[in-house]
């Protein structure tokens, strides 16, 4: 193993070696979770009329007696074409949420806030309670046409979706998905649906990474494991290597005897950035690299995957993707004075509580598997002097997928 480094550095070398992810052109029913590639311009303004804001009566305010009395002239459904009401007084339109409002209309009086006489007449509860503009959403309040709606650089979701659709965008350049392949390794691990003699145990990694992959929209391609032989684990690396944009390896890194992975990446040509970083769990994680592949290598034991997947892998792919801007972490406060380390970044299993409080769930170790599942996501614990954190310390907090 080389010499350690800081888990910033880890991160930074990740992403100055990452290869930028090309652009492909999707339909946009199928951009849920991609980077946007392109800017996405308002067609025409928004909103496109004076739209109204309630179920109710379009109106001139002007024309509002002491009786409150009008005459229901026409109806004004979603969707129908622009009305007007003419010239005579105390005629209204009986409209409807998301209608165009009436030219020569300036005021919508919701339902609650009238009584209707008959078929044709209504009359407002309160004469002096409607002024012009009420419950009108007013022609390109929102943007006027041809504006930037969103920038390259965003994760598309449900919102950034409704925006493109309405402005009339079929299909979306995006980020192409990067082909990712996992491997797992050790000849103690057998499949799930495998009796695992007492010496074995059942492989989970994978499918763990495959799993937290698929939640935030990356599809790995290929799962597939090796036993640990030098000459079987050059020659399926090097098979994924040429097919693949990504691997990510568990286990099979460390200083273990039969620990091939760092050897064969190396015989392999690939270069190695870094193989060791100042941290726990996960102290053994590395990144190798060549023209057309990169490679994480992180440690086998349970929590120590999934902690390097979530604050290296995951983030690195965004970034390679084009993500202009990531989420804020929420801010948590420890509900409990923690233990700290000088010498190594410690990330912190915690629960969260009410208020945001942060409840530390300390393991046996980096293979507690089961202890992880009380926990909501993790705190980054930088090194210190101090004998603790105190009671009320903030912390980024980090979810797990």
């Amino acid at each position: 193993m080389h010499s350690l480094i800081q888990p910033n550095e880890a991160s930074a070398l990740i992403r100055a070696n990452l290869r930028h992810v090309e652009t492909t052109v999707c339909p946009i029913n199928l951009c849920a979770g991609r980077i946007l590639r392109q800017e996405i311009l308002a067609d025409r303004p928004f909103p496109p009329f004076n739209r109204s804001m309630m179920d109710g009566y379009a109106l001139r305010a002007s024309e509002i007696r002491a009786d409150g009395i009008f005459t229901v002239k026409v109806q004004v459904p979603a969707g129908s074409a622009k009305t007007l009401l003419g010239a005579d007084s105390g005629n209204c339109a009986e409209i409807m949420t998301g209608a165009a409002v009436p030219e020569d209309t300036d005021c919508v009086v919701p339902y609650e806030a009238t009584e209707r006489i008959d078929r044709s007449k209504m009359r407002l509860l309160n004469q002096d309670a409607h002024s012009p503009g009420d419950c009108i959403h007013p022609y390109a309040s929102d943007r006027e046409s041809g504006e930037v709606l969103l920038e390259p650089g965003i994760l598309i979701g449900g919102r950034e979706i409704a925006v493109a659709a309405s402005c009339g965008y079929a299909q979306v350049a995006v980020a192409k998905l990067a082909s990712i392949a996992i491997l797992s390794t050790g000849d103690e691990l057998v499949d799930v649906s495998s009796q695992p003699e007492p010496h074995q145990i059942r492989r989970s990694n994978d499918i763990a990474i495959e799993t937290s992959l698929a939640r935030v929209h990356l599809h790995a391609q290929t799962r597939a494991h090796l036993p640990d032989d030098p000459a079987t684990s050059i020659e399926a690396l090097e098979r994924l290597i040429k097919k693949n944009d990504i691997l990510i390896i568990s286990g099979g890194i460390s200083m273990g005897k039969r620990d091939y992975i760092p050897g064969a990446l190396d015989a392999l040509g690939l270069k190695c950035h870094f193989h060791g970083v100042s941290q726990k769990p996960g102290k053994p994680m590395g990144f190798w690299s060549q023209a057309d592949c990169a490679v994480f290598t992180l440690p086998g034991n349970p929590s120590s995957t999934l902690t390097c997947l979530h604050h290296y892998v995951i983030p690195a792919i965004f970034h390679a993707m084009g993500q202009a801007r990531t989420l804020t972490p929420c801010q948590v406060t420890l509900n409990q004075a923690v233990k700290a380390r000088d010498d190594l970044t410690i990330f912190l299993p915690v629960k969260l509580e009410a208020n945001n409080q942060a409840s530390p769930q300390l393991t046996q170790n980096s293979g507690d598997l089961v202890r992880i599942l009380n926990s909501d996501g993790y705190i980054e614990l930088t090194p210190t002097s101090d004998k603790a954190y105190p009671l009320g310390s903030k912390f980024d907090f980090h979810p797990w997928y």
